[in-house]
C-alpha cells in the first residue's frame, strides 16, 4: 500500500465508511461503495488511485445517476448535461456513456494530505443528489410531474 491510500483508509475508518478495496490489473487501487440517496435508491461510486508516491492522480465516479433508454431524447439529455456541467456540477463532469448510462466523474491529484479528496467525495454525493432530478425531468418527464 502507498502512504496516500493508507491516509485515505485512516479517514474511512475514522468516518466509519465501509468501502470495498481491490488492487486492479494495472496496479491501481480501487475502492467501491454506495451512497444512499433515498431509502429505495443507492448510488454506486468508485475511487481509483494511481500507483506511486508523492503526488498521484485519482478519479471519483458516481455511477448510474440515470439511464437513457430512448435515444430519441439524446439531444435533450446532452443539452441538460451541458447546462449541469456549466452551472451545477462544480469540479465534477456529468457524462453520457455509449450504453446510455449517465455518470459523474472527477479527475484530480492528491498527496498524502487526502482530506481535500475526502471532501470532494462528500461534495460529489451532494452534487449527484442535486443533479439527478434535472436529468430525470428530461428522461422521464411524466414521472417528475
Amino acid at each position: 500500500m502507498s502512504k496516500i491510500t493508507d491516509q485515505f483508509e485512516m479517514i474511512l475508518k475514522e468516518k466509519q465508511i465501509p468501502l470495498a478495496k481491490k488492487v486492479i490489473d494495472n496496479g491501481q487501487t480501487l475502492y467501491n461503495g454506495k451512497f444512499q440517496i433515498t431509502k429505495q435508491q443507492a448510488l454506486p461510486f468508485g475511487i481509483v488511485f494511481d500507483t506511486g508516491e508523492g503526488i498521484i492522480d485519482y478519479q471519483i465516479v458516481y455511477h448510474q445517476l440515470a439511464f437513457v433508454s430512448d435515444f430519441n431524447k439524446k439531444a435533450a439529455v446532452l443539452e441538460v448535461l451541458n447546462e449541469l456541467n456549466e452551472l451545477r456540477s462544480g469540479y465534477y463532469r456529468v457524462c453520457l456513456g455509449g450504453d446510455g448510462e449517465i455518470y459523474m466523474r472527477l479527475l484530480s491529484r492528491t498527496s498524502t494530505d487526502v482530506q481535500p479528496l475526502y471532501e470532494m467525495l462528500v461534495t460529489g454525493s451532494t452534487i449527484a443528489k442535486a443533479v439527478i432530478p434535472h436529468i430525470e425531468a428530461v428522461i422521464n418527464p411524466t414521472k417528475s410531474e
